[in-house]
């Protein structure tokens, strides 16, 4: 059986280089995203540790972002502007802690992505 030596080409260097161009950029993104996913999840992690904390609507709003910075110290959230979090109170017995950030992030030169992230956690007093 006989095949046709046309067919039998491999990858041209032209299409290497385009795989080896997706490649890079996608390992690119990955390497400045993943960060920024993973300091996220720190913060969704410290709000519920917050939401434990049962008296908290009975603490002072400076009462509450110390404790919020004490959790945002312990899972290591750093660089973390305070003036995106929000305190509403509901009378004597609930606080609401909303958190609205977004983070912008270098690519490459003069290309950037900002990602933005919102969280809200309620605390009822028992």
């Amino acid at each position: 059986m006989r095949t046709l030596p046309s067919l039998q080409r491999g990858a041209t260097p032209i299409m290497t280089l385009v795989w080896i161009l997706i490649f890079v950029s996608v390992a690119t993104l990955c390497v400045k995203l993943i960060p920024v996913y993973i300091d996220d999840f720190a913060v969704a992690s410290s709000l519920e540790g917050l939401q434990r904390e049962t008296r908290l609507p009975e603490f002072s709003d400076k009462e509450v972002l110390a404790t919020l910075d004490k959790f945002f110290s312990l899972n290591n959230v750093r660089d973390f502007d305070k003036d995106s979090v929000e305190l509403i109170r509901e009378g004597d017995a609930q606080i609401t802690v909303k958190v609205n950030y977004e983070v912008r992030t270098n690519i490459v030169r003069n290309i950037d992505t900002v990602v933005s992230f919102s969280h809200e956690v309620t605390v009822r007093k028992s």
